[in-house]
């Protein structure tokens, strides 16, 4: 399950500034998180991998364009709650 998508704090960070301010590129959330463009980019194909992201543009359309990631609120929804019986012994 892509619950360990919420291990790292980066992760976490990059989930919420999302959800707060909408969608947003790699390269503007490096800047407002503190972090290398890289580093940002990484992270994003992680949680689009699990499916926590979504982004404006397909993989085979990305090449020198800006891609623009926000939440998917329906999995990121459906994770918490599986995260929530996880702890509570469900």
């Amino acid at each position: 399950m892509a619950i360990e998508s919420f291990g790292t704090m980066f992760s976490r960070a990059i989930l919420r500034h999302l959800s707060i301010k909408g969608p947003t590129g790699a390269v503007e959330l490096a800047r407002e998180l503190g972090t290398d463009p890289n580093t940002a980019r990484r992270t994003l194909r992680n949680l689009e991998a699990a499916q926590l992201v979504e982004a404006n543009l397909p993989v085979g359309e990305r090449r020198g364009r800006t891609v623009a990631f926000s939440v998917n609120a329906e999995r990121l929804d459906s994770l918490l709650i599986a995260l929530k019986d996880y702890l509570s012994g469900r």
